[in-house]
């Protein structure tokens, strides 16, 4: 018999059982992991992410400083009050996130630890290899409803901003309905539950879980006014949680739909496919929804754009935990610095002109003037800075969208010249290459003359 946590390691088997609480994204997680912590047993850490990782590098990852990386990388040590500061001390002989849970649990005086993570959608089957006698809480909510609420939470949140939301749904609800079907097949405890009978009746839903988790049911749980949530996270998108209450979004506030028909029709379609599918494979009874299923193509579509942004998302992880955190630490400053923007007024592009054309006329004058001096100077004869003069000029001066217009004239410029200098005639592939190239070091610039004429305005000054 392996030891418990030898598995982890070497085998990648654990004979503990924590309990996951999985489910997508704005599917009801959050409250439901409020509502289980709150019993005098449970221990649920949240979104670690311990596991969302890259099967193939995951035990290279646990042969480097894979703790202090996953601080690094979401927070998740000083979250949950684990550690103070960048010290791990007390957490020496934690190696395997398995003896992470087990220290969370302890310090919580807990019997049962787990973790509640939205990024284990497509992770179920590797999980329940790791933990034969792990405790699943699946949650399950309409598409539409779910994807309904992302757009409104990215309305604040630039984490639902992402590029390939929809995909990423329909990905993982594939994944997760799948997974869930060997689930069965293997044996593997799970406990299915809907948003609607936990808003419906939290209580009943909370006794539903407790018994599956053979552990007794307490009142405290559906009590959130004094729950300790500080590993949330500052987000909008919890705010309902952070007042106490048990409540469901009303959509009908919202003024139109806010899902395209497209769209719309696209996730009714997988819709029919998933209620036909979650009631043959998981057992989970589900009324048929009218209405036809996505084609053999839609779902193949579906499917590759789903693994494309998966592959993105993995690949950014794999960069957290193996690259110099000396570069990932420059990388975000840089970042954060970019990304703060101060409020200015919103000025269309004819009242800038207006405001500022002697500044405009005077500086594509000097770009004219130094592409003209450029080819009558020869190819011997460098002008490299003067070429961007005009771009920072007007970023300084008036916003990043007229220096990056100018940049991209300028860079367009400078190749041609150079190119009907060295060959007598353009050569475009050249020229356009060149330009790129020229055009992301000038633009570099731009950024930078941007943020710095940010910085330096006034506040509640507009930007005319």
């Amino acid at each position: 018999m392996l030891e418990e946590n030898q598995g982890v390691e070497n085998g990648e088997i654990s004979f503990s059982n924590p309990v996951f609480v999985v489910g997508f994204y704005r599917s009801g997680t959050s409250l439901l992991y409020a509502l289980l912590n709150r019993h005098s047993q449970m221990a649920l850490m949240f979104e670690c992410n311990v596991w969302d990782f890259p099967e193939v590098f995951s035990r290279l990852r646990f042969k480097r400083d894979w703790l202090r990386r996953q601080e690094f990388y979401n927070e998740a040590l000083s979250r949950h009050r684990l550690i103070f500061g960048d010290s791990l001390r007390g957490l020496e002989h934690t190696r395997t996130p398995d003896d992470l849970y087990r220290t969370f649990g302890e310090m919580k005086n807990s019997a049962r630890f787990g973790e509640k993570s939205p990024a284990y959608c497509v992770r179920l089957g590797k999980l329940a290899q790791r933990y034969p006698r792990g405790s699943f809480v699946l949650l399950w909510r309409d598409p539409v409803e779910i994807y309904r609420s992302v757009l409104r939470t990215a309305r604040k949140e630039p984490f639902f901003q992402r590029r390939g939301v929809l995909s990423r749904l329909i990905f993982c609800q594939e994944q997760m309905i799948q997974q869930t079907a060997e689930f069965n097949r293997s044996g593997i405890r799970v406990c299915h539950v809907t948003y609607d009978e936990l808003m419906e009746d939290a209580e009943k839903t909370c006794r539903k879980i407790c018994q599956f988790l053979a552990i007794p049911f307490e009142d405290g749980m559906l009590n959130l006014t004094d729950a300790d949530l500080s590993a949330i996270g500052p987000g909008s998108e919890h705010d309902h949680l952070r007042r106490g209450r048990i409540e469901r979004q009303r959509f009908e506030e919202e003024k139109g739909e806010i899902i395209t028909p497209s769209v719309l029709g696209r996730l009714q379609r997988f819709d029919a496919r998933w209620r036909r599918l979650k009631s043959q494979w998981s057992g989970i009874p589900m009324d048929p929804l009218p209405g036809p299923e996505p084609s053999g193509a839609e779902r193949l579509y579906c499917k590759i754009t789903g693994l494309f942004f998966r592959t993105i998302d993995d690949g950014t992880r794999m960069l957290f935990e193996f690259l110099p955190l000396a570069w990932l630490r420059s990388y975000r400053q840089i970042k954060k610095w970019f990304l703060v923007q101060r409020p200015v007024a919103q000025v269309s592009l004819r009242e800038q002109f207006s405001n500022h054309s002697i500044t405009i006329l005077t500086s594509y004058s000097i770009l004219a003037a130094v592409a003209g001096l450029d080819y009558l100077s020869g190819p011997d004869l460098t002008l490299a800075p003067f070429y961007l003069i005009p771009p920072a000029f007007l970023s300084l001066t008036i916003s990043r969208r007229w220096g990056t217009f100018a940049a991209l004239i300028a860079a367009t410029l400078w190749s041609s010249i150079q190119s009907v200098e060295r060959v007598g005639h353009v050569e475009w592939g050249l020229v356009l290459w060149n330009s790129f190239m020229r055009f992301l070091v000038f633009q570099i610039v731009i950024l930078l003359l941007d943020r710095v004429r940010e910085e330096n305005t006034l506040p509640g000054r507009s930007n005319i």
